[in-house]
């Protein structure tokens, strides 16, 4: 299985600031992911822009495959990455500091159960903290691209800190909080 990570995004809601770069428990949020996605996959790349070249410079110095696309949105450059990669292909957001493996490979079990050819997985909101509103469902950037075809299966999880993702300073702030209580969970057992 291939896995993207999408980079390549402006994050005008936090400035235009490259996002897979800002440090959260004091690591790169990208690296987060990267983690998490090498105990699925050893075939990984990271989808940059023009809006992201630190992220690519950062990726080519660890040795990460990257592909460039044209950063003119999420649905065009996903267009672009699977004319590049075969399928099945996991997508990926860069933004998702928290994400475990346990939760991809729950996700990952219900897609390919599915007989769709995309299946993408909404965040319920229900779990997440009042402060950090959003709609009540809503997709975060991760699909399985099965095979070519344009039918689709929405897979809805309720998954809080793992799929909180970091769109405003807001949930910024919030992440590098709950950095602190991560530790002290790790710590305890």
């Amino acid at each position: 299985m291939n896995i993207v990570i999408m980079a390549g995004g402006r994050a005008e809601r936090l400035g235009g600031i490259e996002k897979p770069l800002l440090r959260i428990c004091n690591k790169p949020i990208i690296k987060h992911i990267l983690d998490e996605a090498i105990k699925i996959s050893n075939n990984i790349y990271v989808a940059v822009s023009p809006y992201t070249s630190l992220t690519r410079k950062w990726c080519l110095e660890n040795n990460i495959s990257v592909i460039m696309t044209p950063g003119r949105g999420y649905p065009l450059d996903i267009e672009v990455i699977l004319k590049k990669v075969e399928k099945p292909t996991l997508i990926l957001p860069a933004d998702i500091p928290f994400i475990t493996i346990d939760v991809l490979q729950e996700f990952l079990g219900k897609a390919l159960r599915l007989n769709k050819s995309v299946i993408t997985l909404i965040a319920s909101r229900r779990c997440f903290p009042q402060e950090l509103a959003r709609p009540e469902a809503s997709p975060i950037g991760i699909s399985l691209f099965k095979r070519n075809g344009t039918d689709w299966a929405n897979i809805c999880m309720c998954k809080f800190p793992e799929l909180l993702d970091i769109d405003t300073l807001a949930d910024l702030e919030y992440a590098r909080r709950l950095c602190h209580e991560v530790s002290w969970r790790k710590f305890l057992g």
